[in-house]
């Protein structure tokens, strides 16, 4: 079937079709009616673009409300299509790890990729098939319907009520500017996590700026780590002082780390990604340590 397709669009190319046409010859239904819906049709045709097109089942994977508020809201829906959709022509060997692209509604995307796993991303969604080339650019297919980010990644932890406790730490250890920085991922601990984390821990990160801060750059990692780059037994080393590394467990769509889980991935931010998780790491040598209420 595959093959199938990729000779059907193929012989669209040798034939001149443009990159509309090779969207409705590719079967991607649910995304050429919200182009025509957002009154977009004509402008792909008019000088040349990369589409990162996402598929009918990375559609459904949006929550109904979301999808039926875009499909009342033109302004709105256009502009989630236009983060899909890059000027010129961008292949897969046009790409690098943690490189930034343009999009048309002004904000960039992120690509990464993960060798080891053979796994290629923007903002996090895995392309699933590249270089699907038209009259006037090329199409590269998607699993996940792509949607700005919120800011930063000290954008996203202050917009969310359930980090303020984690917030609260970053600005005590003065890290709000580390966290500004590009290519980062943050696995960040829920309210939730400090309490369970200990009366006398939680007083101990009070009494010792600098303990605190290397145990919040204990959930920092230097580089861009969406979930479909992870892989089970992958060390991740952070961005504290020792450098310090964690290990991952991944059991299909499970992500487990330490003693805890990851709650909520992949969050996107202007500057890497966020991910939820449900505990407060501790570095190796701090365990059985007055941090933790032992002697």
């Amino acid at each position: 079937m595959l093959r199938v397709l990729c000779f059907t669009l193929a012989l669209h190319a040798v034939l001149g079709a443009n990159l509309v046409e090779v969207l409705q010859a590719s079967g991607k239904s649910t995304l050429v009616s919200l182009v025509q819906k957002a009154g977009l049709a004509n402008a792909l045709t008019q000088g040349t673009f990369t589409i990162f097109a996402p598929t009918n089942a990375a559609f459904d994977k949006l929550p109904a409300d979301l999808l039926a508020s875009l499909g009342s809201d033109v302004n709105a829906l256009a502009n989630v299509l236009k983060y899909h959709v890059v000027q010129g022509s961008v292949r897969k060997q046009d790409a690098s790890n943690e490189l930034q692209l343009d999009t048309l509604a002004g904000q960039k995307i992120r690509l990464n990729i993960y060798s080891h796993n053979d796994e290629v991303t923007v903002e996090g969604s895995r392309i699933l098939d590249f270089d699907i080339q038209a009259s006037n650019g090329y199409v590269h297919f998607i699993d996940k319907v792509m949607l700005q980010p919120e800011g930063s990644i000290v954008d996203i932890v202050a917009g969310s009520p359930e980090l303020s406790t984690l917030l609260s730490k970053v600005q005590s250890a003065d890290l709000v500017t580390a966290l500004q920085t590009d290519a980062l991922t943050l696995f960040a601990p829920t309210n939730q996590a400090f309490s369970q984390l200990g009366s006398t821990a939680v007083g101990s990160l009070a009494k010792d700026p600098q303990l605190l801060k290397e145990i919040l750059l204990y959930h920092v990692v230097p580089s861009t780590e969406y979930s479909a780059g992870l892989h089970n037994k992958e060390y991740l080393t952070t961005m504290d002082i020792h450098q310090d590394r964690f290990r991952l467990n991944i059991t299909g769509d499970s992500i487990q780390l330490k003693y805890g889980k990851v709650l909520s991935a992949d969050i996107s931010a202007t500057n890497g990604v966020v991910h939820l998780i449900d505990h407060v790491l501790v570095p190796r040598r701090h365990l059985g340590s007055a941090l933790l209420g032992k002697k």
